[in-house]
């Protein structure tokens, strides 16, 4: 172990100081230190937060002996410092030179995908875990597609539908409006980008089943009233893509097609969305243009992006779903390799938790910077990779769980209702003929027992967690939503 388990850098930031208040809430086992350019703001940003006690670690990413000198002395950071594709690289390079692991919270493509390009041999070289989007870009499409996945024998087809709730109205910070601005001024970059990266990744991959169309908008008859949808313009497509076209050139089996959309509403919502983004494409398309979209987010974007961010009323009123809806192969179909027809099963899943870019975010990337330090070896070889990618086969998922993230089968082989109800006992009972295996020394002497007798202290009820069954504490004390 180095000097500290996690730095997080960037600490100042609206959103690194929320990954601070993360840390400090969850972390008590593990040595951290808040780190940016400013010793001076940190630890203004360290008070504002209601902390003390936090070591500062001064680093800037246009110094690059001090970034060098800051990953010498932890195990994993936390990079929170955007817009990414101006600020990410020196830190990636300096990660990979001190053998750090890295995590961030961008969901800036071209970023993620040139680092790939540029580092993902030094990175495999090094034994380093470079793991970008493990905010809400894009864990929640990521890890749901891969917990979508695992209820078919062969998933064929998966469609996710984000949904967001706010009593409060939702609002968003100056720093991720400003990633999407440039994010939508580098169309050509990312394209060439792509164009390199072809030449580098795995080739030939058969997909299953005809050619996923995706839609830019649409009445969906699938989500509750035929909400119109639109094509969801982050980085959740392109991350999920690419951990699919890795696991599938490593398993041999064909992709999963994946689309991925964003709840509007009714058509008014989605003629406005429309107006706004064409406005700020045609702003951006000229210097003069982009500097004041990026100097006043809140005048182009209705008081939605804000340099004050939202209010504290607004994120504990606002919340996220991300419903999956997916279409496969059962595994009795798998097994006898019928997979190349008709899907003969349907599946609805869903993750779900609370506001998600500066609430939820700090979850995703806190647990990502944990399962580093204490699945690591689980983690295999080193590498450029996705959450998923990264975290296949460790206990992030289960971290996530813990922190208030659900994962949830709502429906299987196409009914409602009954066909969830048949999918719980079909969890129950090979859950619990599984604990008799596994558990068998911790389950006591024998006798005729109920199975919270039987099952005591065993690791049962995790079992039917990591299958969807939720257990929540909806109330403490008389009092709803801050108790909880």
């Amino acid at each position: 172990m180095r000097e500290y388990g996690v730095i997080v850098f960037g600490a100042s930031g609206f959103t690194g100081k929320r990954v601070m208040v993360e840390m400090a809430a969850n972390c008590s086992n593990v040595k951290w230190a808040a780190a940016g350019r400013s010793e001076q703001r940190i630890n203004q940003a360290i008070a504002s937060v209601g902390l003390v006690g936090v070591d500062v670690v001064v680093a800037d990413c246009g110094d690059e002996d001090s970034l060098l000198a800051m990953c010498a002395r932890a195990d994993v950071v936390i990079n929170c410092t955007g817009p990414f594709r101006f600020y990410g690289p020196p830190v990636v390079k300096a990660c990979i030179a001190q053998a750090t692991n890295y995590v961030d919270i961008t969901g800036e493509p071209e970023f993620m995908e040139k680092m790939e390009l540029e580092y993902d041999e030094a990175a495999r070289d090094a034994r380093v875990h470079i793991v970008s989007a493990a905010g809400f870009d894009s864990v929640p499409a990521d890890e749901g597609f891969v917990f979508t996945k695992e209820q078919f024998g062969h998933c064929a087809y998966a469609e996710s539908f984000l949904s967001l709730d706010s009593s409060a109205g939702f609002a968003g910070h100056a720093t991720t409006f400003e990633c999407v601005v440039h994010g939508l001024g580098s169309a050509k970059e990312l394209k060439e980008v792509r164009a390199a990266l072809a030449e580098k990744r795995p080739r030939g991959v058969p997909f299953a089943g005809k050619k996923l169309k995706v839609q830019d908008l649409y009445s969906e008859p699938r989500i509750e009233g035929g909400a119109y949808v639109s094509k969801f313009p982050g980085a959740d497509a392109s991350v999920v893509k690419r951990s699919e076209l890795f696991r599938s050139a490593a398993s041999g089996e064909p992709q999963s097609q994946y689309g991925a959309y964003i709840v509007i509403g009714n058509l008014w919502n989605a003629a406005r969305l429309g107006f706004h983004q064409k406005v700020i494409e045609t702003a951006i398309s000229f210097d003069f243009g982009k500097k004041h979209v990026l100097e006043h987010p809140g005048f182009w974007t209705a008081g939605v992006f804000s340099h004050d961010g939202p209010s504290e009323e607004q994120m504990a009123k606002t919340s996220f779903s991300m419903t999956f809806h997916a279409s496969g192969f059962t595994k009795e179909s798998a097994a006898a390799g019928e997979i190349s027809g008709t899907p003969d099963v349907k599946v609805v899943t869903r993750v779900s938790g609370p506001e998600p870019g500066y609430v939820a975010t700090p979850i995703f990337v806190v647990a990502a910077a944990l399962t580093c330090i204490e699945d690591h070896k689980k983690m295999g070889p080193g590498g450029v990779k996705t959450p998923s990618m990264a975290f296949k086969g460790t206990g992030y998922r289960q971290k996530l769980i813990k922190r208030g993230i659900k994962f949830e089968v709502l429906e299987v082989g196409g009914s409602t209702g009954g066909g969830q109800v048949e999918g719980f006992e079909r969890f129950r009972l090979v859950a619990a003929a599984l604990t008799c295996i596994e558990d068998h020394k911790k389950m006591g002497p024998g006798g005729v027992k109920t199975p919270s007798m039987a099952f005591k202290g065993t690791g049962y009820r995790q079992k039917l967690i990591k299958r969807g069954i939720k257990f929540e504490v909806l109330e403490v004390g008389g009092s709803t939503g801050e108790a909880k």
